[in-house]
């Protein structure tokens, strides 16, 4: 008997410990679970985390496959109470969020961060598509905060454009002061530096990578700080031209590297490339956002494309000043003694070799702003030094010839280069200033009131310049210029006429259309008129004629 309660309080015990052990098993396979959805992600990752971006893009394609199959396959292997569908939610979500977590402690590049943006989003809304409970999906992927991501991305991308820029620069500004070796051709001849590609390569990433964001606030946000970087780069180049060309004119010949003008060339030619890759962004852009987006990305732009204009413009007429700085032993001769003897052609075949240069290496829109440029410049130093003449020969003889006649011979020589740079009968609009002038120096003392009405019809009075001109005839004295002169100035005062604003027109061809969009953009800044064929300069070139008064013209030049 006694031996039988033994046996009976053993098998008791022995199924009190059978029971334990059942009791157990809930603990240890929700653990399995979890260690199992654990090791998933773990392996994963290692097989991916050598490209995040696709990683991350990737969690669509095997987490909500995963959690379909416990759905339908899992779910009715288990009592309800054990909620598994739950289970694997919330372990699925905090998995999420440790590697989130993980990746972005790590740094990631600019297109991680994007990524893991667009991705919580699209997962947030999924689960709300799938009406999971705001409870199994604690604590928020990222902490709720998953826009600090787009704010850790733009400022990721404001220092990498600033640190990629500033390496780019570092290297183009280098190679433009030492000019080692001749710029690069393009395909079709034109003078060119790499920087201004790899710049905008650099821009469209990282506008391309924002537009991906969904968000017009983060797209204008890049585009800003991409204008930010580009206005630094042109406020670079222009004091760079300024030092260069100071440094070209001032400093000793053997510290002077040559090819100034040719990189000049090329950098006026980039910048018109850019202003095109501008203009293209802008349009690219603005179907993609609302319109208080767009109106700050186009203005952004357009200032971008204004400054790129700006450093063209300076480009191409330190191209000038350069000119005219090798010409100064020439110009400093104009109406001086020794010009009688002929000096324009030594001008004249100064600038026919520059020009020859530009003609087929500078951008076809940049020369035709060179050529106008040149031919305003040319026609203000010539009218400038007529005006400084203190003496000027009326009458001429067998063997020297008269003021008159040689300036005709200069403007013979003259009007034959430019024609070759532009149509003739455009020209004659530009060289007129200087028949008006002509009829001025030769009209008697009784007709010069007429011949100066005529001119101040078209001019406007310009009284120093007259009556320096007049003062410097041979063939009149003090009190015949003082009687013409006054005899003007009553004419003027009686007609309150006054000088004329200074108005500057570029010639453009009528086929606007065949410009790039830049070119329509600069010729739609810089014109005002209806009849492109009839374009002419306007003749209030007289404005930017510096008149010496007093005894200043007599000083040496």
């Amino acid at each position: 008997m006694k031996k039988a309660k033994m046996d009976a309080a053993s098998k008791f015990r022995s199924m009190q410990a059978d029971s334990r052990v059942l009791k157990l098993y809930r603990p240890k396979i929700v653990k399995s679970i979890q260690e199992s959805i654990h090791e998933g992600f773990e392996g994963r990752w290692a097989g991916g985390q050598s490209d995040p971006v696709s990683f991350i893009e990737s969690l669509d394609d095997w987490i909500f496959l995963d959690l379909n199959w416990v759905e339908t396959d899992v779910v009715p292997c288990f009592p309800p109470d054990y909620e598994i569908y739950s289970l694997y939610i919330k372990r699925y979500h905090k998995e999420l969020d440790g590697l989130f977590n993980r990746i972005k402690a790590e740094n990631p590049p600019p297109t991680v961060l994007l990524a893991m943006h667009g991705w919580v989003k699209s997962y947030k809304k999924k689960m709300k598509e799938l009406d999971v409970p705001e409870e199994l999906l604690e604590p928020p992927l990222m902490g709720g905060k998953e826009q600090s991501l787009i704010e850790d991305y733009a400022r990721l991308i404001v220092s990498k454009l600033d640190e990629w820029t500033a390496n780019l620069m570092k290297d183009e500004l280098s190679d433009f002061s030492s000019r080692n070796q001749a710029p690069n051709q393009d395909n079709d001849g034109l003078y060119e530096m790499q920087g201004a590609i790899i710049f905008w390569q650099i821009i469209n990433e990282q506008v391309d990578a924002a537009t991906e964001s969904g968000q017009g606030a983060i797209l204008a946000r890049i585009v800003m700080e991409s204008v930010r970087v580009i206005k630094q780069t042109q406020e670079q180049w222009s004091k760079l031209i300024d030092s260069e060309f100071k440094k070209n004119v001032e400093g000793k010949p053997e510290d002077i590297a040559p090819g100034l003008a040719e990189y000049l060339a090329a950098l006026a030619n980039d910048q018109i490339k850019c202003a095109d890759y501008a203009e293209a962004l802008s349009a690219r852009l603005e179907p993609m956002v609302f319109e208080k987006y767009k109106v700050v990305i186009s203005e952004q732009l357009n200032d971008a494309i204004d400054g790129y204009l700006d450093v063209a413009k300076k480009c191409t007429q330190t191209i000038i000043d350069l000119m005219f700085h090798d010409l100064r032993p020439a110009t400093k001769q104009l109406f001086q003694v020794t010009w009688y003897d002929g000096i324009m052609p030594q001008i004249v075949e100064t600038l026919r070799d520059y020009m020859g240069d530009y003609q087929s290496t500078l951008n076809p829109t940049l020369l035709d702003l060179l050529i106008e440029d040149l031919l305003d410049t040319f026609l203000i130093t010539y009218l400038t030094a007529l005006s400084k003449s203190s003496k000027l020969r009326m009458q001429g003889s067998r063997d020297k010839i008269s003021a008159p006649e040689r300036i005709k011979l200069d403007v013979a020589d003259s009007f034959k280069f430019f024609s070759s740079l532009k149509p003739a009968q455009e020209l004659e609009a530009y060289f007129d200033i200087i028949e008006l002038i002509l009829d001025m120096l030769t009209a008697s003392k009784s007709l010069a009131f007429l011949s100066f009405t005529q001119f101040a019809d078209r001019h406007g009075p310009n009284l120093p310049f007259v009556e320096a001109l007049l003062r410097a005839r041979d063939d009149l004295d003090r009190s015949s210029v003082n009687e013409i002169m006054e005899s003007i100035k009553r004419k003027v005062r009686e007609n309150n006429l006054g000088d004329r604003k200074f108005l500057f027109f570029i010639f453009w061809c009528a086929q606007l259309g065949a410009f790039s969009p830049f070119s329509r953009r600069m010729s739609g800044q810089l014109l005002h008129v209806t009849d492109p064929f009839l374009l002419a300069p306007q003749p209030t070139i007289m404005k930017k004629i510096n008149v010496s008064s007093g005894l200043s013209r007599f000083l040496p030049l």
